[in-house]
Order: structure tokens, then C-alpha cells, then sequence
């Protein structure tokens, strides 16, 4: 991890409301380029050729779109004064719905207008359905940009120098979903080493007051326990204008949202796990889908059974059994991809080779299989091997999105954990299979598997989708 004391800390465009002006006037420009670059191919598609220049007339309600974004907190909660602003998956909803709404006022308009014949209803659909879908991704791709340039960062410093507080530190450093850059770390005493995984320590909490000022810090993370953050809460207050308080807890669930019953304070939960409204809609989507997948896709899958059966001996599909919701048995189809003597081999391998056989009980499976065929080892790079299971979802055996399937030899590995896990249904993809995959450990495996069951949403599954279809495109994370 690099440090980033020093000309970072001297940089005007960060620690201020550099990257929410930034975001915002990002937002206008996306918006805007996605509606005029619709608006000028239907004009090249069109039989009676119109002026490009009528459409900017909609101008305006590139204002009211980041206005109405304001208003949703997409812009890390305040312009003055940002925050860590929203989960990836509740800005993905919000998103949504501005979007939705910005289009809505824009159809308003022009249907208590005269002007409501000039101009293309097909347009405007279309622009929306394309705002929807590539505002999220045009947004990533400007934060991995403000961060490659060290632009619109916002400097942090942690309170405490635990373990915890180095997980943070990491996670700020690699993500720039977040914004954040660590100027280092505050200790509660003087007993303190002088950096910690390439940041430095700073000073004591009683110094607070002069390390903000010194560095330009205006946040702070607490990753201390609750007696400590409330002895040192008089210090910070007066040092930086947001604080965020991290509990050494893992697998908090991130849909907390504050609660107040008369002068007690807490939180509620919702368990949409529990609502049968959002569950019929998963199932409902995932199953239309689905048969849109099968029927376009049935050339394709025709295909790679041919190639399947033709360049190795055995049958085109493999049946592994694996655990379903309740922890029920059921059989996964996959496309064969290793040799028909596979475990034979395995066998034999384990038994002539122990650093093989410690990877293997480690993570159940090996990183170079020799059982795999050529055609399968293509097939599990490109996931094209996990096509059947779209067969498995009509069936109701599995899910598009969710935990992976497991056999019954890891559920040790789950602990507690499992009793989560068992009440949905695997998944065909989730959200391990977009957080690394292969280069994933089992444990963090578990933790993502246990996430997805606590914070399950249909937007959720809405943002693990897009991210399956960017990762099989880029091959990112693949076997």
C-alpha cells in the first residue's frame, strides 16, 4: 500500500466538494451524450430526416437529473460536505429510479405542451432504457478515473491500528467505488509503531485537531470498540466534520437503517427473505429469462454438445450432486468437461502428490486439473460449461443468481453460517463468481455466500447480472 501523506495531502481537488461537483457534472455529461447519440442514429435511421438542433431544447432537464440525484443522496449524501455516500447496490436502485423519474417529468412536459408531436417517443424510451443501464457502468469508469488521476479523492485517516483498521485501510486503497484515501492512521496512545502496512501512524487521538488541519482531513473512521470510540468522540467532533464508526462485527447486514423509538436509539432490518412479493418477482424474472436464454441460445448449446461428444469419449452432460435450498440434495447438469476416468485420476494424483492433495482439501479443487479436457478447460474459462444449468432454474432446482451450489462434504466450512445459506436456492452465477472467483479464498467464498443471503435484494441480483455478463466477456476471474 502506498503512502499518500504529503503532495496528496496539499492537493485542492481532494478532501472538498471537488468530487461531488465532479460527479455531478459527470452525470450531465453522460446523460446528455447517451441522449444525443440516440437522438443522431435514429436521425441517420429515419426516412424524414430532422434537425439535431430541436433536441436541444431538452437541455435543461440534464439539471433537473442531477438535481433529482441530489435529492436521492447520490452524491455522497452532501455537496459540502461528502460522506461515504451509498452502498453500490442502493446507488444502483437510486439510479434507477432518477433516471425513471427525470424521463417521466421530460414525457409530462411534453404532454401539456404543444410541442408534444415534434418530437420522437421512441427517442426518448430509448434513451431512458440505455440511461438505465450504462449510468451505473459510465460511473464506474469516471471514479476509476478520478482515482488513477488523484482527482476528486477525499482524504480519511483511521481511528485505531487493528486488524480491522488495516482490512479497512486495504479495502479503500483497492475500491474506487469510495472515493476515500487514507492518510494514515490515529492511535489511542503513544505506544505505536510508525506505520502500518506502508501508511504511517500519525499521532495520538489527543492530537486530532492538529493532524486534520495539518493534513486537510475532514473524515474519520473509528475502528475501535464501543468504550473507546465514546471516550474519544470529544476529540473527534471537534476535528472533522463526518465520522464513520466500523464494529469489529463481521457479516454486519448492510440494509441497517436508523431507528428511533422515543429517546432510544437502534436499528431495523428488513428481511425481504420473508416477503413473498420480492421472492415471486426473482422467480418470476429468472424463469422469463431464462426461456428467452434457451430458445435464442438452443443453436449455440447444440453446438458445444456436438463438440463435446466428438473430441472425447462419454456422454455430452455431467450430473453432480450437490445441496439445494433446505440443504436437499439435487443434481446440477453441466456440460462434461473432464475425461470419463476423471476421478480414477484424481484419486491417483491425490495419493502421489500431497501438495496437490492439501490444495485439494483446501478449496476442492486444483488450480492446473489434469483431468480436464482441452474442450473443458475452454469451456470453464468462458463458463460456457454452465449453460445446462439454465435448465436447472426452469426445473426450480436452482436459481439465476445465488449462492454457489456446494457439496455436502463443505458444510463444515460454513459453521453457523449455513443455516443462511440453506434457505435460497444455488445459483447459476452470485456473487462470488463476480468477486474474484478462482482468485478467491474459500473462507471469503463463505463470507460473500452468507452477504448475499443477509442483503439479498432483486437489485442485488440486478447488479450481480451485469457484473456475470462484464466478467464472461472479460474472462476476469475465470478458472
Amino acid at each position: 500500500m502506498k503512502k499518500t501523506v504529503g503532495v496528496f495531502g496539499r492537493n485542492i481537488l481532494n478532501n472538498s466538494p471537488a468530487r461531488t461537483l465532479l460527479m455531478a457534472a459527470a452525470d450531465m455529461l453522460f446523460a446528455g451524450l447517451i441522449f444525443f447519440a440516440v437522438s443522431y442514429v435514429f436521425r441517420l435511421c429515419s426516412a424524414e430526416p430532422y434537425r439535431i438542433s430541436r433536441y436541444w431544447n431538452f437541455l435543461p432537464f440534464l439539471l433537473v437529473y442531477v438535481t433529482i440525484n441530489t435529492a436521492m443522496k447520490c452524491y455522497h449524501g452532501s455537496f459540502f460536505y461528502p460522506g461515504i455516500g451509498l452502498n453500490k447496490i442502493e446507488e444502483l436502485r437510486r439510479l434507477f429510479y432518477s433516471a425513471v423519474l427525470t424521463y417521466l417529468l421530460l414525457y409530462s412536459f411534453l404532454m401539456f405542451s404543444r410541442f408534444n408531436l415534434k418530437y420522437s417517443r421512441v427517442i426518448l424510451c430509448t434513451s431512458l432504457l440505455l440511461t438505465v443501464i450504462a449510468m451505473p457502468l459510465l460511473r464506474a469508469l469516471f471514479r476509476r478515473l478520478m482515482l488513477n488521476w488523484n482527482i476528486g479523492q477525499i482524504n480519511v485517516v483511521i481511528y485505531g491500528t487493528s486488524d480491522l483498521a488495516q482490512e479497512l485501510a486495504k479495502e479503500l486503497y483497492r475500491n474506487a467505488f469510495y472515493g476515500f484515501k487514507v492518510t494514515g492512521f490515529i492511535a489511542d496512545s503513544s505506544d505505536h509503531p510508525g506505520e502500518i502496512g506502508g501508511l504511517p501512524v500519525l499521532g495520538e487521538v489527543g492530537a486530532a485537531s492538529r493532524l486534520a488541519r495539518e493534513y486537510r482531513i475532514g473524515y474519520c473512521i473509528c475502528c475501535q470498540s464501543v468504550e473507546k470510540s465514546i471516550l474519544a468522540y470529544p476529540q473527534l467532533s471537534k476535528s472533522f466534520s463526518n465520522i464513520t464508526y466500523v464494529p469489529a462485527v463481521k457479516m454486519l447486514p448492510a440494509g441497517l437503517s436508523p431507528a428511533s423509538i422515543g429517546l432510544f436509539g437502534g436499528f431495523e432490518l428488513q428481511n425481504r427473505l420473508a416477503m413473498k412479493l420480492p421472492r415471486l418477482m426473482k422467480m418470476g424474472l429468472e424463469m422469463l429469462f431464462c426461456i428467452i436464454a434457451v430458445v435464442l441460445g438452443l443453436p449455440v448449446l447444440l453446438v458445444l454438445a456436438l463438440l463435446v461428444k466428438l473430441t472425447s469419449p462419454g456422454p455430452v452432460l455431467y450430473s453432480a450432486r450437490r445441496l439445494g435450498r433446505g440443504g436437499r440434495p439435487i443434481r446440477v447438469w453441466k456440460f462434461r468437461t473432464m475425461y470419463l476416468d476423471a476421478e480414477n485420476r484424481l484419486e491417483e494424483l491425490l495419493e502421489n502428490n500431497p501438495v496437490l492433495k492439501r490444495e485439494w482439501e483446501k478449496n476442492f479443487k486444483l488450480a492446473d486439473d489434469p483431468r480436464i479436457t482441452k474442450l473443458g478447460k475452454f469451456l470453464r474459462r468462458t463458463s460456457l460449461d454452465e449453460l445446462p444449468q439454465l435448465f436447472n432454474v426452469l426445473n426450480g432446482t436452482m436459481s439465476l443468481i445465488g449462492p454457489r451450489p456446494i457439496v455436502e462434504a463443505e458444510i463444515r466450512y460454513y459453521g453457523n453460517t449455513y443455516e443462511f445459506r440453506k434457505r435460497v436456492k444455488p445459483g447459476l452465477t452470485g456473487l462470488w463468481q463476480v468477486s474474484g472467483r478462482s482468485q478467491t479464498s474459500y473462507r471469503r467464498r463463505v463470507m460473500l455466500d452468507a452477504y448475499y443471503v443477509m442483503n439479498w435484494s432483486i437489485w442485488l441480483d440486478y447488479y450481480i447480472f451485469f457484473k456475470t455478463v462484464w466478467m464472461v466477456l472479460s474472462r476476469e476471474g475465470a478458472r
